[in-house]
């Protein structure tokens, strides 16, 4: 499904949503078959290509062997598979929302965070300033291992925890 032009560029196709089916395997790996081919892929990644700026379009599939293509939208899709794939991405782009900040503070070159959130309290570790996106009032923070946490808004959290958050944003 890439196709790669004379010019070196990559592209990769869209697929046809009304051509796919979605189900899970016994071990909850993503799969799914092409209606027209009636090809079945299995063990399938869907990554959102923009997740925070177009959450429901541009889906990404892809397995071991490489990119299968792009739905260009859920809502495209039937509703079954709609709510199947809503589902998994839901399961990979688990996002605490952080409540409150504890303590920010340096250890071993990375920088120690210890927070509430609304799942509970948590610590992870971040990299650089780098490692966090400031859009108007929210706050996109992703630690060491790729997680990802939300301050929806700064602004509204204790002035304690604005306090230890200044030095990071």
């Amino acid at each position: 499904m890439t196709d790669k032009s004379s010019e070196g560029k990559m592209t990769l196709d869209y697929i046809d949503p009304g051509q796919l089916e979605f189900f899970l395997d016994r071990f909850t790996g993503l799969n799914y078959r092409n209606k027209s081919t009636n090809e079945t892929y299995e063990d399938i990644r869907i990554r959102r290509m923009f997740p925070l700026s177009q959450r429901d379009k541009f889906l990404l599939l892809s397995n071991e062997e490489g990119e299968l293509g792009i739905i260009y939208s859920i809502d495209e899709l039937e509703p079954d598979y709609r709510q199947l794939l809503y589902k998994v991405l839901d399961d990979q782009y688990f996002v605490p929302e952080i409540k409150s900040v504890e303590k920010v503070e340096e250890k071993y070159r990375l920088i120690h965070w210890q927070v509430v959130t609304d799942r509970g309290p948590m610590e992870f570790y971040t990299r650089t300033r780098n490692d966090i996106v400031v859009k108007g009032t929210r706050v996109y923070i992703r630690d060491i291992d790729s997680n990802r946490y939300l301050i929806r808004d700064h602004t509204a959290l204790s002035p304690k925890s604005q306090r230890e958050l200044s030095s990071e944003i």
